[in-house]
């Protein structure tokens, strides 16, 4: 089962992103929900303390969690937390990245330490995070790799192969791989990385 939480910046047509199926579990964060609405897409939870939405009536007929302005943590962990809470494993988070709060797209990346199936896209990126294990890769398009916080890894296939690299909080020498072969494969041998996979432009 597949949560979708939608937040600010959110990109302008999702149902080019991602096939959206009767049973995912949508959630508008903030001022998403106007974008939601605008792209006629059914909310099934609201999610915020909605200082950024300037049109409240919208959430007339909704399900909502208003949240106090004052808080320790962001719209978007309470988004998060709320699916979690109710059962649903796979989090897809549509959004967040950039725009003129670049803190918040911070704060989500941290995110992936207390939700570990957390995806993050946009009509650039994906985000998600690997723990040990080993993974293969297609896509073409960039391939960055960055340590949450530290791990040891080997990179097969790409255009910078890697041989049981430790890779320390702090290094940027992983960003922007490719591949040279069909396929990669990323191996994590002890840690957890991040991985970005960006469209080429």
């Amino acid at each position: 089962m597949r949560a979708i939480i939608v937040t600010h910046p959110t990109p302008n047509n999702i149902k080019d992103l991602i096939h959206l199926i009767e049973d995912d579990y949508v959630i508008g964060v903030d001022q998403a929900i106007k974008a939601l609405i605008d792209q006629n897409i059914d909310i099934d939870l609201a999610v915020g303390d909605f200082d950024s939405l300037e049109d409240l009536d919208v959430l007339r007929d909704l399900d909502v969690i208003k949240l106090n302005p004052i808080k320790d943590i962001t719209d978007s962990y309470q988004a998060l937390y709320e699916a979690e809470k109710r059962g649903y494993e796979s989090l897809i988070m549509v959004g967040g990245f950039g725009g003129d709060r670049i803190e918040h797209f911070i704060a989500h990346l941290l995110h992936f330490n207390r939700f570990e199936s957390l995806e993050m896209i946009n009509e650039h990126s994906r985000i998600t995070m690997k723990k040990e294990g080993e993974y293969t890769f297609s896509s073409q398009c960039y391939i960055s790799f960055f340590p949450y916080p530290e791990a040891i890894i080997t990179l097969q296939g790409f255009k910078y192969p890697l041989d049981l690299y430790v890779l320390k909080l702090f290094d940027p020498l992983c960003i922007s791989n490719e591949l040279v072969l069909e396929t990669g494969t990323l191996t994590v041998h002890q840690g957890t990385v991040l991985v970005i996979e960006s469209n080429k432009k």
